[in-house]
This record gives structure tokens, sequence and C-alpha cells, in this order.
């Protein structure tokens, strides 16, 4: 039996209410792959982490650079930092 070497680890830290959704404040997180389209990231994520209620409004980021375009091909390391942040709200 062969093993996936490009399989991955990555964190994964929740902010405010992808906090509250998913009980967690963060994660470390198997990728079968390190190469992955953002918003297919996002994607499973919100699956795994009981957010699809809000993904359409949340931030992605890795290693502390916001995710503009959510249709890029990302290429992650082992032990990137993904961040998921909800929309900042003011007041």
């Amino acid at each position: 039996m062969s093993t996936n070497l490009s399989s991955i680890n990555v964190r994964i830290l929740f902010f405010a209410k992808t906090r509250e959704l998913s009980g967690l404040n963060e994660v470390n997180y198997h990728l079968s792959t390190p190469k992955i389209v953002a918003f297919d990231l996002l994607r499973e994520i919100c699956r795994d982490f009981n957010l699809e209620v809000i993904r359409d409004t949340l931030i992605l980021a890795i290693n502390e650079n916001y995710c503009d375009d959510l249709q890029s091909e990302l290429q992650l390391k082992e032990g990137d930092e993904i961040a998921i942040i909800p929309p900042i709200s003011g007041g």
C-alpha cells in the first residue's frame, strides 16, 4: 500500500462567530493535496466545521494574508495557518 506523500496538515484558526459555530479556537486539519482552489478549501472547511450558514460572508486568510480571489489556486505547505474570519461589524 502506498501513502500519499502530497497530503499535508495545516492549522485552522476560528474567530468570533466562526469560533462560536465550530466550537473551536483552532484545529489541525488534514488536506489530501497541497494544491486546492481557495473556494473549494473554504467550502470543505465550512462543511466540516458547521459554518455553512455563514459561508458566503467569510474571509479566508492564509498565513495572515487575505485571500482576495476565491477562484485562485493555493499551493499550501505543511503547517500553514488558515484563518476563517467572519465579517467585522462596527459599533
